[in-house]
């Protein structure tokens, strides 16, 4: 467990810091990366810059998953430009209207549907955002809150299925703890379907999301937001979205249909859950490789699908449908930018030790009882500098199972807090790649997302802390129910006191 040290914070901390004050996310993380380079260079400038590209940049695009990802961005972008030139989603909004009359269900259908992809932390903003966004800006939904919903719905969501890449890397990490524990008993199965109604961050934001888009009782920045949205701006000025919208134009006496884009999306999941039941769900677990390789299968054809309708109805040729294809895949280079840097600064943390340093100002402090809400504490300043859930996980499932089971702590709700604490920053950072993908599926200013959604997030991470400690005391699921109920009330009393600070929408 070593580490440098204070130095191992501060790569992230100025990165985040420097982000929030530049607004420029890019040149942050740049800055982040060549900081901790040059550290891990012994404080040579010149050494450390020399490093950053092939110890750092390289490495991560070498990484099979992470080039999986980056290639199913491409495609997925390739689609996502194609969808929208076909004038499908709009012509979707208008069919949908009938049903969405109001801002209030516009929002609770952008939340049902992220709640719909459940399978993928990265489909699902990809996916609900392009589809979304026309009904969202009819009804002058910000595209803050927009953001927030998709985000609220994503890794939050696959943090708690045990049968995708998420619950699959946390159970391996699970299993080879337990077998030094062979006296519990218990496979690691049973340990993660037993942690999920402790996973309180998850479960409180999945329902916090829902609540705040039925009751229209935001908070805060958002509140701000959403009342500047009521005016027609559904983006801040001087406000730089992830992603461009460019409303499709269609050639004369073209009708655009909603089936241009409902047959494609339909196509995209029957493709996806095809690959999936051919390699055993939903009996056996799949692996990242296989939800990826669903993923990419599924918007290709999905992608040729929309290509062929367009084509049969005149909206486009198919030489078109290139240019269009190869405009979508321009538009993500920006993004896979930033999360190739995001990668690159969290492996560069990794050698700096930042989650140890962390880990070791929080293992002075451990007692049984206490032990998941200092587990979800830690695994919250672990995550939320680096924007990662999944490196805090495998630090402190090896250090929290072994001390829960040596020192009689509630195993389960132990495991709940690590999955609830690592997801905090994968949720809400704005380094995380799962954050950067909410602000491009909404064509939302990432900073905007991040400073509008953060305070949400610590809301429902101060509950969380509140209802570990009592967990860790009585390992009752019952303490849920209050702890819904306290978020109920806190969201009306913040949406009270903002309501009375907030600037009253223009109508002009």
């Amino acid at each position: 467990m070593e580490h440098y040290g204070i130095i191992s914070i501060i790569p992230p901390i100025l990165a985040i810091c420097l982000a929030i004050k530049t607004k420029n996310v890019l040149f942050s993380l740049f800055v982040g990366l060549f900081f901790a380079s040059t550290a891990l260079s012994g404080w040579n400038p010149i050494s450390g810059f020399a490093k950053l590209i092939p110890d750092f940049i390289y490495a991560q695009v070498a990484g099979d998953s992470n080039m999986q990802s980056l290639t199913n961005l491409l495609i997925i972008g390739a689609f996502v430009a194609i969808i929208g030139a076909t004038g499908g989603a709009a012509a979707f909004a208008k069919t949908a209207s009938k049903l969405v009359t109001s801002k209030k269900k516009a929002e609770t259908s952008m939340w049902l549907g992220g709640l719909f992809v459940w399978f993928s932390d990265s489909a699902n903003s990809l996916l609900v955002g392009p589809i979304f966004q026309p009904i969202g800006d009819k009804y002058k939904v910000s595209r803050e809150k927009f953001a927030y919903i998709l985000d609220a719905t994503s890794s939050p969501i696959c943090a708690l299925v045990p049968i995708i890449s998420w619950g699959v890397y946390i159970m391996g990490l699970i299993q080879v703890e337990l077998d030094l524990f062979p006296e519990t008993g218990l496979t690691s199965w049973e340990v993660f379907v037993g942690a999920v109604p402790f996973q309180f961050y998850s479960i409180l934001t999945l329902i916090m999301v829902g609540f705040v888009c039925i009751t229209q009782f935001d908070f805060g920045p958002m509140l701000k937001a959403q009342r500047r949205a009521l005016g027609g701006q559904v983006l801040r000025e001087g406000a730089v979205p992830l992603r461009n919208t460019v409303e499709a134009k269609l050639p004369d006496g073209v009708i655009t249909k909603s089936s241009s884009v409902i047959i494609p999306i339909f196509a995209v999941l029957a493709i996806m859950f095809t690959v999936f039941f051919l390699n055993g769900f939903p009996k056996e677990s799949l692996s990242g490789t296989v939800i990826r390789q669903g993923i990419s299968l599924g918007f290709i054809i999905g992608a040729i699908i929309a290509v062929v309708l367009s084509v049969r109805n005149k909206v486009f040729t198919f030489k078109e449908a290139e240019n269009i294809a190869l405009g979508g895949m321009k538009d993500m280079v920006y993004l896979m930018i930033l999360m190739v840097f995001a990668w690159s600064l969290g492996s560069a943390c990794k050698s700096l030790g930042t989650a140890y340093f962390i880990m070791d100002i929080a293992e002075g402090f451990l007692n049984p009882a206490f032990l998941p809400a200092i587990l979800f504490i830690a695994g919250a300043c672990m995550s939320l500098p680096t924007g990662s859930s999944w490196g805090p996980y495998a630090i402190l499932m090896p250090i929290g199972i072994p001390i829960a089971v040596s020192m009689g702590a509630p195993l389960m709700v132990s495991v709940a807090a690590i999955i609830s604490g690592g997801l905090f920053g994968d949720h809400c950072s704005p380094l995380s790649d799962t954050t950067l993908l909410a602000s491009m599926g909404a064509a939302s200013d990432h900073m905007d997302h991040f400073k509008t959604q953060f305070p949400y997030a610590l809301l429902v991470a101060g509950i969380s802390t509140v209802l570990y400690i009592i967990a860790g005391f009585t390992e009752s699921v019952i303490i849920l129910i209050p702890g819904i109920a306290l978020l109920f009330g806190m969201i009306v009393m913040l949406h009270k006191i903002s309501k009375k600070t907030a600037e009253e929408p223009s109508m002009n």
